[in-house]
């Protein structure tokens, strides 16, 4: 007769073999068989579903030429055309609000440049006439809108307008004149920099009109081209009517 502890140790050796040959032979066949199906990486998705052209935020280059246009004040007349212009360069950042309402946020560099007509009614910023003559200011600028989305669209930009009001810091300034002095000479080049009479402060007002990359853009000046001290001058014309491109 066999004790009962003496049965109890061979149960237990049994059960140890048992575990002894089912580890040497491996997983068994229901841990064999899972599988892992989908494997994504979470951080990832959500970038990419908040950030997009028509996503919660969007940002990107632009590109702007705009040509002056409005009438000028007596004795500050222009020669219209290229020979008056801007050129902007920038970035946007857009924050979508809802499906139809957006904010965007501007930051960038413009340079407007004053072709001055010479005429015998000229008084900016002289009245001495000049074979060419023009103004030039460089600007950083900021620019803030409104942006109203038409239209049914995916994640992209789609149709819209924008409703602008802008700041900006004139940081350089220059007048410069050609002139033909004396027989032989060719012609001479005189500039100016650093001109007070120019104010330093801009504010301004406009609207955007787009689809996806291309846009047509125009923009009121608000403030004074000249400063307080030369508020007598004739003023200059205050619109510029242009093209956009982003650049995404």
């Amino acid at each position: 007769m066999v004790s009962r502890p003496a049965a109890r140790l061979a149960r237990w050796r049994r059960l140890g073999l048992a575990l002894g040959f089912g580890a040497l032979a491996g997983p068994c066949p229901a841990a064999r068989a899972q599988q892992v199906l989908v494997q994504a990486n979470v951080a990832d998705d959500t970038v990419k579903a908040r950030f997009g052209p028509n996503r919660a935020y969007f940002a990107h280059a632009c590109l702007g030429y705009g040509l002056a246009a409005g009438p000028a004040g007596a004795g500050a007349a222009l020669r219209y055309g290229p020979a008056s212009a801007e050129l902007r360069v920038g970035g946007r950042l857009k924050a979508r609000l809802t499906n139809t309402f957006a904010l965007n946020l501007d930051l960038g560099y413009a340079y407007q440049h004053y072709g001055l007509a010479q005429n015998a009614h000229k008084t900016v910023p002289t009245p001495t006439p000049h074979r060419r003559e023009s103004l030039g200011l460089h600007q950083l600028y900021s620019e803030f809108s409104l942006r109203l989305n038409t239209g049914r669209r995916g994640n992209v930009v789609g149709q819209y307008l924008d409703l602008l009001a802008g700041v900006g810091l004139v940081t350089g300034s220059s007048h410069t004149t050609e002139d033909e002095p004396n027989p032989g000479i060719k012609s001479v080049e005189t500039t100016e920099y650093g001109l007070p009479y120019l104010r330093r402060w801009t504010g301004s007002a406009g609207a955007r009109l787009g689809f996806d990359r291309y846009a047509l853009v125009g923009r009121y000046r608000l403030t004074s081209a000249f400063g307080p001290d030369y508020a007598s001058w004739p003023e200059l014309p205050r619109w510029v009517l242009g093209v956009e491109l982003g650049i995404f």
